[in-house]
């Protein structure tokens, strides 16, 4: 694991991806997700949004993550909030799931860490036919000069850092069908702001004290983020198992 995520995971935050907590309720308000619905959360790291589909929408959701730490951390979220979500540990890579058990896929922010075409052909074995996957990653344009790409993949421990329009191609040739993918500017002041109505009073941050070398790269992966603003975005896809 990259320091980088070894830093999220011994914060606790509970959703790090372009555009936090706030667009990820806004995306699902318009998903149709019933108490009949197998919903899993893949990369589900604290559990938040898994907590809050479990709450809000009644249905039998799973949460998948690779790190025993996050799926601690979930699971006692899951205690705190009196939810009752399967939180279990697992590769989004190789998923404990048997074919087509899901009526939805949830994604934020994990295709960018792993062999994305991968991932996409796991997921879609997964899904029914006719289930949706969601998914939101960060994007960046043509313009990201190559020296900043290559910080970013370094400071956060990436593969690739895909176009909005290379994620829809690799969706298509798996075997998707676009429902939308939609480009979005990276969160300004005011959506940071609108971030701040969820606050997450059930986020533990560990006990250890923190690794100099953690504040170092969120330091430095912020910085980066400010530097390159321009040329980076977010893309939100939906797409459905044809």
């Amino acid at each position: 694991m990259s320091s980088y995520l070894e830093a999220i995971t011994t914060l606790g935050y509970g959703n790090m991806h372009p555009g936090g907590f706030s667009h990820s309720i806004k995306i699902l308000s318009g998903i149709p997700i019933s108490e009949k619905s197998v919903v899993l959360d893949i990369g589900c790291g604290t559990g938040r949004t898994a907590c809050y589909l479990s709450k809000t929408r009644g249905a039998y959701v799973f949460g998948l993550d690779k790190s025993v730490q996050m799926i601690e951390k979930a699971n006692s979220r899951n205690l705190r909030e009196g939810t009752d979500v399967n939180f279990m540990l697992g590769d989004a890579l190789d998923m404990p799931f048997r074919d087509e058990v899901a009526d939805i896929v949830l994604i934020e922010s994990l295709l960018i860490f792993l062999p994305a075409e991968e991932a996409l052909k796991e997921c879609r074995r997964v899904l029914k036919p006719g289930g949706v996957i969601i998914d939101i990653e960060m994007t960046a344009n043509r313009s990201l000069p190559e020296y900043a790409r290559q910080q970013l993949k370094t400071v956060c421990g990436l593969p690739k850092i895909l176009s909005l329009e290379e994620y829809a191609e690799l969706y298509e040739s798996v075997g998707f069908k676009k429902i939308s993918a939609v480009r979005s500017n990276l969160p300004g002041p005011l959506d940071n702001f609108k971030e701040m109505l969820y606050i997450d009073r059930n986020r533990i941050v560990s006990k250890e004290k923190m690794n100099p070398e953690y504040v170092k790269t969120l330091l430095l992966y912020r910085l980066l983020i400010l530097a390159n603003r321009k040329h980076l975005e977010f893309g939100t896809f939906i797409y459905k198992k044809s």
